[in-house]
């Protein structure tokens, strides 16, 4: 394009700066290029909305594969258990609980063993130096703990010693504690890691460093019959051994373990024993029902992925995207397979279970009390809706597969767009490049000419001083 040189320079006086011309030609040089920025604009909000795209149908498309694992049908099989005391006995329950009550009474507590030492004055000499060895057994384990004493420790100092060592040992099975029980007395304790007689606590003197604490072999020989503590003397908090272990009984039946955690009295349920009752007592009652509300809201989560996909599809066909077929395909393919059956047992659609599809296309579960009727009737036909062959997350995992993959429609959407982002940012440049080289060359010009015409101009000026002189001046 042309530069009108000769209005330039003939309206010089009046027009605008240079830079505002040149700026006005640069507009009219780059309406080719708004046409590829804009378009440049349109393709990297395509890019955009596909990978977003991908994204959500991504947690639908892992939502649904997960509902055809081994186990998935036990989101949907739940159960849960209330307990009447809950201050005494707490339990949760799997999916293989058993629908109903038990009537549970706890008579005794697991407790974790406790051997304590003579009562020592605090500032007695231990009179004991050199390096001790001596075994501890407890929790199942059994540890060599060593400790040196310099013959300087008086009996506080020295029993703290003892506990470090105990304390620091691997895999030692107690807790070592030094407690200063009156103002100028001291006594060592030792607490088993764990419940039950089989961690009841036992030792090998080796070198008669116990024997200064009060401890003896003799006092744990006969389990049933332990040497017990007094407010001065060693021993154990409890003679019985067997008395470190819960009892409690169920439905009548008298049971013994080791934990106040017990897995294995009733199929599918975990009880844990926090107090212990009077023989008096009322029995606590344990109820087992369908747990409702965890497989709604495991439900719900799947709902709510589909319904975002959904929208997201919705979305796109009316905007950025509604130039993309296989978008407007799968919109159409997933409100389809939401409608058709996905069972062959007594539930075969979804609104068998409360959910209904709303008008535009969303799954909503609209009726609660009807999914909660079909869950006490049988959780696993509720599941097989979605975890069976043919059943909702199989088909909705294949039908995105072919869609997300990294094959997928998507992913070669994405690819096309991107390339062709890549190539019109090439084109830009190249013609921002050609504009701003067109640009400089006029500026060049411009200048150029205003010199020329500058010039001019001053010859011109001197011509008609010329004029003005007297007849004859330069005459001899």
């Amino acid at each position: 394009m042309a530069l009108d040189v000769t209005s330039l320079l003939a309206s010089s006086q009046q027009s605008p700066p240079l830079e505002q011309l040149l700026a006005a030609y640069r507009t009219q040089l780059s309406r080719p290029l708004d046409t590829l920025k804009q378009r440049q604009q349109q393709l990297q909000e395509q890019q955009k909305l596909l990978a977003s795209l991908r994204t959500t149908l991504e947690a639908l498309f892992f939502s649904a594969q997960s509902l055809t694992l081994p186990g998935a049908e036990g989101n949907f099989v739940t159960r849960k258990t209330q307990s009447s005391a809950p201050d005494i006995i707490t339990a949760t329950a799997q999916k293989d609980a058993v629908l109903g009550g038990s009537f549970v009474h706890v008579d005794r507590l697991a407790r974790n063993d406790t051997l304590v030492s003579h009562r020592l004055t605090r500032t007695d000499p231990f009179g004991l130096s050199g390096l001790y060895h001596f075994e501890l057994t407890a929790a199942g384990t059994t540890a060599l703990v060593a400790v040196t004493l310099d013959g300087t420790e008086d009996t506080e100092t020295a029993l703290r010693k003892i506990a470090t060592a105990i304390n620091t040992t691997p895999t030692i099975g107690v807790v070592a504690t030094v407690i200063t029980d009156t103002p100028t007395t001291v006594r060592l304790t030792l607490t088993a890691k764990q419940t039950g007689t089989s961690a009841a606590i036992r030792f090998t003197d080796t070198d008669g460093l116990l024997a200064a604490l009060g401890w003896s072999a003799g006092m744990f020989a006969d389990p049933e019959n332990r040497t017990v503590m007094t407010e001065t003397s060693a021993g154990y908090q409890l003679g019985r051994a067997s008395e470190l272990n819960a009892q409690l009984r169920i439905n009548g039946i008298s049971l013994i373990r080791e934990s106040n955690t017990i897995t294995d009295a009733l199929p599918g349920m975990t009880l844990t024993l926090l107090r212990a009752q009077q023989p008096t007592d009322p029995d606590v009652t344990l109820t087992t029902t369908v747990d409702v509300d965890t497989a709604a809201s495991f439900l719900q989560t799947i709902l709510d992925r589909y319904n975002s996909a959904l929208k997201e599809l919705n979305s796109a066909t009316k905007g950025a995207l509604k130039s993309y077929p296989a978008v407007r395909q799968l919109l159409r393919e997933l409100r389809t397979l939401v409608s058709q059956q996905l069972g062959t047992g007594p539930l075969q659609v979804l609104r068998d279970i409360g959910i209904t599809i709303e008008q535009d296309g969303t799954l909503k579960l609209s009726d609660r009390s009807r999914l909660e009727r079909e869950l006490i009737a049988g959780s696993e036909r509720v599941a097989a809706l979605f975890t069976s062959p043919g059943g909702f997350g199989e088909r909705v995992a294949a039908l995105l597969q072919d869609v997300i993959g990294s094959s997928g429609t998507l992913r070669t959407q994405w690819q096309l767009v991107s390339q062709r982002i890549q190539n019109l940012t090439g084109r830009i440049r190249q013609l921002e490049s050609r504009i701003e080289q067109q640009v400089e060359q006029y500026r060049k010009e411009y200048l150029k000419l205003q010199q020329l015409y500058s010039m001019a101009t001053a010859q011109m000026g001197i011509l008609s001083n010329f004029a003005l002189l007297p007849p004859g001046m330069f005459n001899g």
